[in-house]
């Protein structure tokens, strides 16, 4: 395998398992270009990635063998991992996943959503399921469950009524079990924030086994310890949001509000925390046209965007005016 592909198959596996910082992901642009064979090698990984998604179905062989795979030990997952990405492109097939380490989960994902992509599906037992930006998640629905396992994004869950079997969205920070219609769920970091549009969720905790009952009108955040409310919401504000594919924000950090905006693109939007901690924002931001709504902030906010590739934009504070 040549360095460089080698280096592109390091690169696209470090992105995917979203170990990177925003200096990493700088660095990462910068590596791309060093020039046209550096991009070409990202953008063959990144093809292979996509076309191992169609190996997702939950019962196919290829979805077991990669699953099966997780019991070995990092180190060897990221060498063979490596390995199958090179080889893989070198085939032009994504067949040598089959036989080697696995991939991140959000990889092969019953459900998976790219950066600007808006889908709604209807589920087995009738509710419907809408995704929004880079999202993934895995379904459980058989005979005596339904369930969704949100592994990265943002989901808006309209639950059909089935008395027999509970509707329930699972995280790493505990379970939301539907007790009604609408709601939202989202994972941020190491929390998951419950928006609650109609009826009730029962929120619990996955460590420390707290429940909360949280209705209509109220958000709730759980992490692996805690679940509590987190203010009130207007839900047709955010029903009409999500139908507009919008961003609606009220004294928000810009910092998270950027985070917002790089689920919903293509390439890296870079910026630094500690330089906009003190900017806050209130607006209605367009979230399938990013640049739009980058310009929109820059409008009303001291902030420069500097955009150097279609796939690099930097955001800094605006100078002071006798600098």
């Amino acid at each position: 395998m040549s360095d460089i592909e080698e280096q592109a198959a390091e690169w696209m596996l470090r992105l995917h398992e979203g170990e990177l910082s925003e200096a990493q992901r700088l660095a990462f642009e910068c590596w791309k270009q060093q020039g046209p064979h550096y991009a070409a090698a990202a953008a063959r990984m990144e093809d292979v990635i996509s076309r191992m998604q169609a190996l997702r179905g939950k019962k196919s062989p290829a979805r077991a063998a990669l699953n099966a795979a997780f019991a070995h030990q990092k180190s060897h997952r990221r060498k063979n991992a490596v390995r199958a990405l090179v080889l893989a492109c070198s085939l032009a097939i994504p067949a040598a996943a089959l036989l080697v380490s696995p991939y991140p989960q959000q990889w092969m994902a019953d459900v998976r959503n790219g950066p600007g992509q808006w889908q709604t599906l209807r589920l087995a037992d009738g509710s419907t399921l809408t995704l929004n930006g880079i999202s993934a998640a895995n379904l459980h629905f058989d005979g005596q469950q339904r369930r969704i396992e949100l592994l990265q994004g943002e989901i808006l869950v309209e639950v059909a009524h089935d008395s027999a079997r509970p509707f329930i969205v699972q995280t790493p920070q505990g379970t939301l079990r539907a007790l009604g219609t609408r709601f939202v769920v989202k994972r941020e970091g190491d929390v998951t924030v419950l928006t609650m549009l109609e009826s009730r969720v029962a929120a619990q905790s996955v460590n420390a086994g707290q429940a909360l009952e949280v209705a209509a009108g109220s958000r709730a955040v759980l992490s692996e310890h805690d679940v509590h409310l987190a203010g009130s919401i207007d839900p047709a504000s955010i029903d009409e949001a999500w139908r507009r594919h919008q961003l609606v924000v009220d004294n928000r950090p810009l910092s998270e509000v950027l985070d917002e905006l790089s689920r919903h693109r293509t390439g890296m939007l870079h910026f630094d925390r500690a330089a906009l901690q003190k900017l806050r924002v209130s607006a209605v931001i367009p979230l399938d046209d990013s640049d739009h709504a980058l310009q929109l902030l820059a409008r009303t906010l001291p902030i420069k965007v500097r955009t150097f590739t279609p796939w690099l934009i930097v955001v800094d504070p605006a100078s002071a005016p006798n600098e």
